[in-house]
């Protein structure tokens, strides 16, 4: 048997060094460096941040000496709170159904020990009151006044649902919120809600009966991107890029700069005369971004818009409609969201002036341009903007889709 030789002095040499880091380690400590972890301490609170949330809503407790989640416990105002995270220095909790407006104690219990006490004054969510609608029914694409007390003060600090359908808002002052029906209201009876910090009593909305044609994009020349910088067309990307510096071509890296957006939709089965009530085009996100970002968004002003080709400026040189929907893009927090934040603003009337045109016939198809009308791009900003994915992407139920509701 092969006897194993033992190097005497190396092992010396490492159990040293090994001894001189555990020292240098617990000298930090002495020499200011904070240490937030010690089996022998009872946990230390800090701070409790943000101030001033209400009951359901997530803080941070800040301090030392924590534990994993599982080895935690924390009580506010005397209730246990649910632990979303937690490390040595952090755990965010969600606050339990103390009073409103309280000044309550807020404990850590961490591996069996009690944590110092601190005063936290949870705060009182506004929670608006609903008391009229004006008119009670109507169609989707209707206005809608909704009198009530304790709304947000502007159209972003109120949520507007018809059932699970959110719905834009048009105006807000103290006593009212003016809305239109969403398209995808339930027809029906449906609870009209308004939520600021918390959501308010229903009120009853009957949505009445309207004719709804959804269309999504089914072939690769549908939907496209034009080079800003030379015009040069790719129709078979598999996402599309609003406000942002793209480079691609047939020589690997050339620059485009900012592309003009083309998405076309055929069979648009609705007969001439028709009212357009409600129009819009659902995309879904291929990532997230949140610089600000606008599209002004056309029809081409044909009856029957041609597909795509290779032929450069092939978006941005067809004729355009005279009405537009310009759309502040919100910001997108990942991909594969396919939401309110991802539908356009209303086209309602870049559908409605394709429809009332001499050429139109039912069975058609229609062509949207998205020209970026929204703060310079650095040239290179490849990141910032949206992305959409196309029907390149491959995925199911990706690619845009257009919904018209309208009435014959």
């Amino acid at each position: 048997m092969k006897k194993i030789k033992i190097n005497t002095k190396k092992t010396f040499i490492l159990y040293m060094s090994i001894i001189a880091i555990i020292g240098l380690l617990w000298s930090c400590e002495e020499e200011g460096v904070e240490k937030f972890w010690n089996d022998n301490e009872a946990a230390v609170i800090t701070e409790v941040t943000p101030q001033g949330s209400f009951v359901g809503a997530e803080v941070t407790i800040i301090g030392k000496y924590f534990s994993s989640k599982a080895d935690n416990t924390v009580t506010v105002g005397g209730l246990d709170a649910t632990i979303k995270h937690a490390n040595l220095t952090e755990i965010t909790i969600e606050i339990p159904g103390v009073t409103p407006g309280a000044a309550v104690d807020v404990v850590v219990t961490s591996d069996g020990k009690t944590s110092n006490t601190l005063s936290y004054t949870t705060g009182v969510p506004i929670i608006p009151v609903l008391t009229a609608l004006d008119p009670t029914s109507g169609k989707v694409g209707s206005s809608v006044v909704i009198t009530g007390t304790n709304f947000g003060e502007t159209a972003a600090d109120n949520l507007v649902k018809f059932d699970d359908a959110e719905a834009n808002i048009t105006e807000v002052t103290l006593t009212t919120i003016t809305v239109t029906v969403p398209a995808n209201a339930p027809t029906g009876d449906v609870d009209i809600t308004v939520t600021v910090d918390g959501e308010s009593n229903a009120l009853t909305y009957t949505v009445l009966e309207s004719l709804t044609l959804v269309v999504p994009v089914t072939a690769s020349e549908d939907d496209v991107e034009e080079g800003g910088l030379n015009g040069a067309m790719t129709l078979t990307s598999s996402d599309l890029e609003i406000g942002e510096w793209d480079t691609w071509g047939a020589v690997s890296g050339t620059d485009q700069g900012v592309q003009v957006i083309g998405i076309r939709f055929p069979n648009i089965t609705i007969p001439p005369g028709s009212t357009v009530l409600s129009a819009s085009i659902q995309l879904t996100s291929d990532a997230s971004g949140s610089e600000v970002r606008q599209v002004t968004i056309y029809g081409e002003a044909i009856g029957n818009a041609p597909v795509y080709t290779e032929d450069p400026y092939n978006v941005s040189t067809r004729d355009r409609t005279t009405a537009n929907c310009v759309w502040d893009i919100p910001p997108w927090a990942a991909e594969g969201l396919s939401g309110a934040d991802q539908r356009t603003g209303e086209l309602n009337t870049v559908v409605q002036e394709l429809l009332d045109r001499g050429d139109w016939a039912s069975g058609n198809a229609m062509n949207f341009i998205f020209l970026y009308t929204g703060p310079a791009i650095p040239e290179g900003m490849s990141s910032g903007g949206r992305q959409t994915k196309s029907w390149d992407d491959g995925a199911a139920n990706v690619a845009p889709v257009l919904t018209i509701v309208y009435d014959l």
